[in-house]
């Protein structure tokens, strides 16, 4: 799940002091500099060497940009779906710059796929799109070292629970409605346990969803196994989320915003979306250059790549949750479309202090045992 109150961070500070420290102050505030065109793509004269490994989420990943850009370096880009940040990071320290040349790392996980020493640093600040990026996001010490950055800055989004208004008739004022017996087999989430563990945390109570105590993790842990009944799968893609959403086979999901849109284009019922009062979960991403990345230039071309003001617009407009860039959510005002980009969040980044920001727990392991040991491993 890719997705009032203040939620609190793994290390024990508030979301409105991590926000703070991280550099997010004033996002609303953040520089309009010049929106760049579609100069400073990659060229084959780089005679890089490929294939690209990306091991990262679908939302990532455009066809035409994919297409453009094997047509201009003459170097593949082979997709390789990423699911859970502490499964990815497992396989990751498994297969390393021989397996992989980028990976998808989530918000708090950046850091730690850092010290773990399996990402490396790269400079972002000579890239011609870098002038697009809001100021937050250059700022953002949590991802650097130095001057250089431990990921490219992506999307961040809350988590929102869409459900589908023909067959809940009520808006639901609580989480607790999950448990709702009438939704037996009509609930599904991404599989990333974690995540999953935590979202029971807030249902549950526990004060840092993501540093819960022992205590804190079984209530969790039993409110998994009582939801149990009402989910009919976790899969690995949040795209399938959307194809349950959108046939029907479940009603309710979390989704980023935009989510009841993504549901619609699909051929989907009308959603409706929910905040919970008790506190949602909320992200910030990006994608890392794996340490020892054996097509590493490749891999950094294609980073530069698709961050072009035209795949940026592209994806913006087919996912429908704000980006780092600026570029989608000037052009949506220039247009008249400023409905449009509140409804998506683009113009809300307020809610970010108010997000319990996804992170690596101190003590993950509890969280992804305990979510095996009741979903299944």
């Amino acid at each position: 799940m890719r997705r009032t109150g203040y939620g609190t961070s793994s290390s024990g500070g508030t979301r409105r002091d991590f926000l703070r420290n991280a550099g997010f102050a004033g996002i609303g505030a953040a520089a309009g500099l010049s929106y760049p065109g579609s100069s400073g793509s990659p060229a084959r004269a780089a005679a890089l060497e490929g294939p690209v490994n990306a091991f990262t989420w679908g939302g990532r990943i455009m066809q035409k940009e994919v297409a453009d850009f094997e047509q201009e370096t003459g170097v593949h880009l082979n997709f390789i779906g990423a699911s859970g940040n502490s499964e990815n990071l497992a396989k990751v320290k498994l297969g390393g710059g021989d397996q992989y040349d980028i990976v998808g790392v989530d918000a708090l996980w950046v850091p730690k796929f850092y010290e773990e020493g399996v990402i490396e640093v790269f400079d972002m600040a000579s890239w011609p799109q870098y002038g697009d990026m809001f100021d937050q996001f250059k700022n953002l010490s949590i991802w650097k070292v130095g001057d250089k950055f431990m990921a490219q800055p992506w999307a961040w989004s809350p988590l929102v629970l869409w459900y589908n208004t023909n067959h809940i008739k009520t808006p639901p004022t609580s989480i607790k409605f999950l448990w709702d017996p009438a939704l037996r087999q009509r609930i599904s989430f991404t599989r990333q346990q974690e995540d999953v563990i935590a979202w029971m945390g807030i249902a549950t109570g526990a004060k840092k969803p993501y540093a819960m105590t022992k205590e804190e993790l079984a209530n969790a842990k039993d409110a998994l196994k009582r939801l149990m009944p009402n989910v009919l799968k976790f899969p690995p893609q949040e795209e399938e989320l959307v194809k349950l959403m959108a046939d029907e086979s479940i009603w309710v999901t979390a989704l980023s915003a935009g989510g009841a849109l993504r549901i619609k284009d699909a051929g989907g019922p009308d959603c409706k979306g929910f905040l919970p009062p008790e506190g949602f979960i909320g992200y910030f991403d990006g994608d890392c250059i794996v340490k020892g990345a054996a097509h590493r230039e490749a891999a950094l071309a294609w980073l530069q790549h698709r961050v072009q003001a035209k795949y940026i617009i592209d994806n913006f407009m087919k996912y429908r949750r704000p980006l780092a860039y600026r570029g989608p959510l000037d052009l949506l005002q220039k247009q008249g479309k400023s409905d449009y980009a509140h409804q998506l969040f683009y113009d809300q980044p307020e809610i970010l202090s108010k997000m319990v920001i996804i992170g690596p727990p101190p003590n993950i392991g509890e969280y992804v045992d305990a979510f095996n040991e009741v979903a299944g491993s």
